[in-house]
């Protein structure tokens, strides 16, 4: 394993790390927005529960109905989020295959690299786990939103005089809503996982950087003896 391999590996374990952590802040906006959503909708559900027990029931149907607005907004946000996941979660599953590709060659004839390398790849195998792990949550969750967005919009002007198609509404974007925020809970744990692993393995890589540009700088400072040449012969008497 060339020094130029160990640097390259190193970095491409870095750029996972970055990777997992702007995913990892990814899922806290989404806990965010899906949070958000669910306050809206108790929101929505408490003034179509009003509505059948005032008088001025229009008034609160039409409260319900701009929550439900507001409840469509917020599952807007989802689908640009989960795209950038994506894009995160797919940075740091290629940055970990890149790394593992440039360690399993590796010369473990020598005992620092093979230290080095039997140190840093579990730890690498967790992270691919991990990020292979999140994805199909990520889906789902986006799924789920989904349903709920489509729930909200089969509330219209026309349907909030029906008080029964807007608490179907409400009932099948609550339920849609709290299995997303599931979800994303188990999202962020799986997450929260993989960006452990990868700080450890940048951890490791960080080592191995300093081991080969020292190891690089003691063979500057040390170059190969040039073979001594024989002098002159000196003329025999």
């Amino acid at each position: 394993m060339t020094t130029d391999t160990t640097l390259s590996a190193a970095d491409a374990v870095f750029e996972a790390e970055q990777a997992v952590g702007r995913a990892r802040w990814v899922v806290e906006e989404l806990k965010e927005t899906i949070g958000s959503a669910l306050r809206v909708l108790n929101d929505a559900e408490l003034n179509s529960a009003k509505a059948k027990l005032s008088e001025r029931g229009s008034f609160y149907l039409e409260a319900a109905g701009e929550h439900l607005g507001r409840l469509r907004t917020r599952c807007n946000e989802m689908p640009d989020l989960t795209h950038d996941l994506f894009v995160h979660l797919n940075r740091a599953s290629q940055s970990v295959t890149d790394a593992r590709a440039l360690l399993d060659p590796a010369d473990t004839s020598d005992p620092v690299i093979a230290s080095e390398v039997a140190q840093l790849k579990p730890h690498l195998a967790v992270v691919g786990e991990m990020v292979a792990l999140a994805k199909p949550f990520a889906q789902l969750a986006a799924q789920h939103v989904e349903t709920a967005h489509q729930a909200s919009q089969d509330v219209t002007a026309m349907g909030l005089l029906e008080p029964v198609s807007l608490e179907r509404s409400i009932a099948t974007a609550g339920k849609e809503l709290g299995r997303a925020d599931e979800d994303v809970r188990l999202l962020g744990n799986v997450v929260d996982h993989a960006a452990a692993s990868a700080r450890e393995s940048a951890g490791i890589a960080s080592e191995i950087t300093d081991n080969a540009r020292r190891r690089m700088s003691e063979q500057a400072r040390d170059p190969i003896p040039s073979p001594t040449l024989p002098g002159p012969r000196t003329p025999g008497r």
